[in-house]
Order: structure tokens, then sequence, then C-alpha cells
């Protein structure tokens, strides 16, 4: 299959624009002018079901939906366009409603690696013994683009591209060696896969002569979005040669696949892709965000984790919103989301306890939401820090919040991480 992409413009002109819903391509017109859209043509013709729109899961993943504005955006936006209001006027709006939408990432000054007081462009560590790395060509775009995607800024601005990836394959080098104790290297981006081997392998080639690297990630949505990247493209065989070429070097390959809806697997293309990576040696993990009105079921779970497991594939996160976006429509109710991993975990084959949830990625700490209890009658959710950073001595602590079973936010985990007191209790009731 040759590769078609669409953005927000060139959807329109397709035979799957016109029959949408008039209040659908209404929506569309509106929310694409904020967010980047892209789709290609393998999700159009193999994953969304057309007659089940607006409500399709694969739908929703990839077209915007009104509710990640707000009302008054939204409204606003939708007036100008019927005005008939050319781009250009439109588009001083436009970026005061964007520059309310940008994700909040924080903690940076801490998550960026420095070397004689000077920070190291492309490179985040917020764990002791892993860093990711965002050469430049890898934060560009991916196959499509995902509505949840908090990382959406990136695409088409160079400024953001510049100020967070690095263009020289040597750059994250010295660093590396001068701190053996980081053992793990996750390339990331947008989509590191979209690049061709020949440009992929650049990058990776000077992290295999670090001896103290012993773990190389490779973070894409490239099989459920693209799975002809292993199959058909024209570089397929060279990709998967330079998967086994770093396993040759003695480095451990982990593919971290994102799946969001078990739709991504359930077609021919994408189980050769998957045996024919497998077959290499490299281990292919699973994780996925937990999103309202697309995966928000224990069906929705378990289908996903035991079509894994039957294609050889370990789960490995579901993952639940962090504080990042200023929006909340794609966020669980916290008590919801961890009913729904419970529940799904006890409709699937004992190999899916591999997977760890619900979890935030939050920026110092990977947290795990690990259930409730009750203290002299009061509830609380438990949350375990999985991973901290080494210099605040936060992993493996265990905090308690009060327990409300509408609410989606958790609060600040950084500060409730950094609290001395525990509630303890040997009378402890776990639910």
């Amino acid at each position: 299959m040759k590769f078609i992409s669409y953005s927000n413009t060139t959807f329109k002109k397709t035979e799957y624009y016109q029959q949408l819903p008039e209040e659908e391509r209404n929506i569309f017109d509106v929310l694409s002018s904020v967010f980047h859209f892209k789709v290609n043509n393998y999700v159009l013709e193999n994953l969304i079901d057309w007659d089940a729109v607006p409500n399709d899961p694969i739908y929703k993943l990839i077209f915007p939906r009104k509710e990640m504005l707000s009302a008054v955006d939204f409204e606003t936006l939708k007036m100008l366009y019927r005005s008939g209001l050319d781009n250009k006027t439109l588009i001083p709006f436009i970026q005061r409603v964007k520059r309310k939408m940008y994700p909040e990432v924080k903690q940076t000054d801490t998550s960026i690696p420095k070397m004689n007081g000077e920070r190291i462009r492309g490179m985040y560590s917020n764990f002791g013994t892993i860093v990711s790395l965002f050469p430049d060509p890898m934060s560009r775009t991916c196959h499509s683009y995902c509505s949840y995607c908090f990382r959406w800024i990136m695409f088409n601005d160079k400024e953001a591209q510049q100020n967070s990836s690095y263009k020289d394959p040597n750059e994250p080098v010295a660093f590396l060696r001068e701190h053996p104790e980081i053992t793990d290297v996750l390339f990331t981006g947008a989509d590191p896969l979209v690049l061709n081997a020949k440009i992929l392998q650049k990058y990776i080639d000077p992290i295999l002569d670090i001896e103290s690297v012993k773990v190389i990630r490779i973070s894409s949505k490239s099989l459920g979005w693209w799975p002809f990247r292993f199959t058909t493209d024209k570089d397929a065989d060279e990709l998967l040669k330079l998967f086994r070429y770093i396993q040759s070097r003695g480095k451990h390959l982990n593919f971290c696949a994102h799946f969001t809806h078990v739709r991504e697997l359930e077609n021919e293309e994408v189980k050769k892709a998957i045996t024919r990576i497998r077959e290499t040696g490299t281990v292919i993990r699973c994780q996925g965000p937990l999103v309202e009105g697309i995966n928000d079921t224990p069906e929705d779970w378990s289908n996903l984790w035991n079509a894994q497991i039957a294609l050889g594939m370990v789960p490995y996160y579901m993952f639940i919103e962090a504080d990042h976006n200023s929006e909340s429509c794609f966020r669980i109710p916290l008590a919801k989301a961890l009913q729904i991993f419970q529940e799904a975990q006890k409709k699937t084959t004992g190999l899916a306890r591999t997977v760890r949830g619900p979890v935030f990625m939050n920026d110092l700490h990977r947290t795990l939401l690990d259930g409730v209890i009750t203290i002299n009658d009061e509830r609380f959710f438990v949350l375990k820090s999985l991973q901290a950073p080494p210099d605040i001595e936060g992993e493996g602590k265990i905090k308690l919040i009060p327990f409300d079973e509408h609410t989606k936010d958790a609060g600040n985990l950084i500060e409730l991480f950094k609290e001395e007191k525990d509630i303890v209790n040997s009378n402890v009731l776990m639910l």
C-alpha cells in the first residue's frame, strides 16, 4: 500500500469528508484550524467504521472533538467561520485560542540534563537510569495524529522543535559517558519510525558505542497507524536488519508499541508486521492511554490485552491523564479508571498481569493508582511512586488522597510526594 497522508485541507477533498454528517463537518472545520490534523489512507480505509461515525472509537481517536475547546471559544470560532471571514482575518483569534491550549509541562528545568552549566538540547532525564532522546527529525511528525496527544504543539512548529530536539547524532554521547548509571535510552518524538532506516541508524549508532547503555527503547505508534512500515515499505527489510544489528551489539532492544483500541490489532497486515518484528528477537511491550469515549470499559481493555498476548506481545502500561492538558474531555474519573483496570484484569489471561495501571506519567514521578483503602471510616485513593529521580528519594513511597468517585484530578503529585507525613494504620482495610 502506498502511503497517502491527509491534512485538514486535503481531507476535505476526500469522499470521507463528504459523507460526514453536516454537524461533524462543521466541527472538523472549526477544530482543525486550532489542532494539527493528520491521517493516512490505511487508517481511513481499514480502521474507521464510517457507518458508526461520530461514535466510532478510532474516528474519535483521530478527529478532534468540540469538547477540546471551551464552549465559548468553540461557539465564537464557529460563528466567525459562518460569517465568511478569510483565514488571514481569523489567524489572530485562532492563535489566542491555541495559546490557551498549550500543554503545561512542569519541572522542565530539573528534567533537562546539563554539562558545564549548559543544557543539553533534546535530552530529558526524569529518572536515574533512563534518558529520553529527541533527535530533530523524530520530533516532527507521526503517521497519523492522536486527538489526545499533548505534544501536538510540536507538529509544524519549528520553534518548538528546535528548542526541544537535537541535530548532531553525537550530542548526547558525552553526557551518557559521564553518567554510567544511565542504562536505558529511549528514542521518542513524535515518532522515530517515520524516519527511513538509514537516518534512524545514524542517531542510534553513537549510543551503541557506550558500554554502560544496555537497553535501547524505541517508542512508536507505527504498528497501529502504518504497519506497512515493517512489511512492504521500500526499506522495511533494512529497518528490521537494523533491529537485529542493535541486538548484535549486545543491547536489549525494546519496541514500545502504542495501542489504544483492539481494532488496531485485528487486520492481517498488523499481525504480519508484529510477526516480522518478533522474528528479529525484538521484544514488543504495549502501552496506551485510558481515554473517555474511546476505550473506557473493562471489555475494551481485556480485549486489547488478550489480543496483545495472543500476538506474542507484552502488556506494559495503562496510562491516565497527567496535568499537561488544560482541558479534560479525555479524562476518566479516578474511581472509574481503577474499576476499569481491575475488572479488565479479571477477564484476561494471567499473562496480562505484567501490565501496570492506571499510571500517571507525572513529570517527577511515575505514579500508580494502586487501589482504595478505608481508614477510620474514611476512604482514600492509594498512590505509589513507581519511579522517581534519585535526588528526591520518592521511589516506592505510598501516599493517600481523599476518595471522590467523581474527581478526575489527583492534584499536584509532585508536591504530594514531597510531604514527609504518611498515614499508617494497622487496621487498614483493602477494598
